[in-house]
């Protein structure tokens, strides 16, 4: 398993670990509907289970010897430019991290949709490969349909 991965497995396991702990308090139904603690509690223990199983297997692909090429460097291989792609995941996943921390930081002082709109832009564009105006597109179209749901259907505030 990539440095990245077990990175990315155990940064989701602490978010889910953390919105299950707030979930608990939260009433998990009402009388006639699902209550606010619905959602987030069911979200979270699919999340804990998926990342269990994910870690299940990788443990179990390494018990029987199996290396994917690109896992040669992490299994022992002479690491060649596998090590420089190792460390430039890493920090990618690094640098998108720290992102989306300054992102839903921000969002406390100036609203949801403009630290939104632009982390979406900076993951499409830096992480994802996609053009500059591509991601900007692709970012206003997902921004207007959160606006929607949201804000004109839900009617629930987004600043």
């Amino acid at each position: 398993m990539k440095i990245s991965e077990i990175i990315l497995l155990g940064g989701l396991s602490v978010f889910s670990g953390s919105l299950l702990w707030g979930s608990l308090d939260m009433p998990y139904s009402t009388d006639t509907t699902f209550g606010p603690g619905f959602i987030p509690l069911n979200i979270s223990i699919a999340l804990l289970a998926l990342v269990g199983v994910v870690a299940v297997r990788a443990v179990l692909r390494s018990k029987r010897g199996f290396v994917a090429p690109q896992d040669t460097a992490a299994h022992g291989g002479d690491g060649g430019e596998n090590g420089g792609v190792e460390t430039l995941g890493a920090l990618m996943l690094g640098g998108a991290i720290f992102a989306i921390a300054i992102s839903i930081y921000a969002m406390s002082y100036i609203g949801v949709l403009i630290p939104l709109g632009l982390l979406l832009v900076l993951l499409s564009w830096r992480f994802s490969g996609h053009g500059l105006l591509k991601s900007v597109v692709i970012s206003l179209i997902v921004l207007a349909a959160i606006y929607l749901i949201f804000s004109v259907w839900l009617r629930i505030p987004l600043h």
